[in-house]
């Protein structure tokens, strides 16, 4: 039997996924579960099942956000490749967890603007070196191998349909990535 998942929204938006081990067939490891994830400030009260129940978890308890249970899932609905994983979302009637594209996106530019940033400093001292030595062509060469790097993030193209094919993408300005 495959483990279930249960789905929550974290805080920022993003989606949480908790699996519970262990027999849980009252639902109670649950329960305590959504009690515990919900704490903001309050950090000492005991979870009390009389009390805490699913609906006062979900409507909000002082001291901790309101939580209420989004969806269920087997492992296999999740995405395999966790690259995109701030990406996930549930969306009503498809597989519980899908990849939102445009966050996708958004993640796989950051990716590329670390490693873009790195060979820009990577520049500065042969720039210096060029600006001491009054080596105009060197100068030119390198601002303009700079400009090349600054204009990625607006000329590289990240147009695709699926996550697999989004992470191929990479500019060929940066050197392969390793991971």
């Amino acid at each position: 039997m495959m483990a279930k998942r249960y789905l929550t929204l974290a805080t920022d938006g993003g989606l949480s996924i908790t699996e519970i081990s262990g027999d849980d067939a009252d639902g109670s490891k649950l329960t305590k579960t959504l009690f515990e994830i919900s704490r903001t400030s309050d950090s000492s009260t005991p979870f009390n099942p009389a009390v805490h129940t699913r609906e006062a978890i979900a409507a909000g308890i002082s001291g901790h956000r309101a939580l209420a249970l989004t969806a269920e899932c087997e492992e296999s609905d999740l995405p395999t490749d966790r690259y995109f994983r701030n990406a996930w979302e549930w969306v009503e009637g498809l597989k519980p967890v899908n990849v939102n594209m445009s966050k996708a996106r958004d993640i796989h530019m950051d990716a590329i603007r670390k490693v873009r940033n790195v060979e820009l400093i990577k520049t500065d001292v042969p720039y210096l070196r060029a600006l001491e030595a009054k080596d105009t062509s060197a100068q030119a060469r390198i601002a303009a191998e700079k400009q090349v790097l600054r204009d990625i993030p607006q000329t590289f193209d990240l147009a695709s349909r699926t996550p697999a094919q989004l992470k191929g993408l990479w500019p060929v300005e940066l050197p392969a990535r390793t991971a």
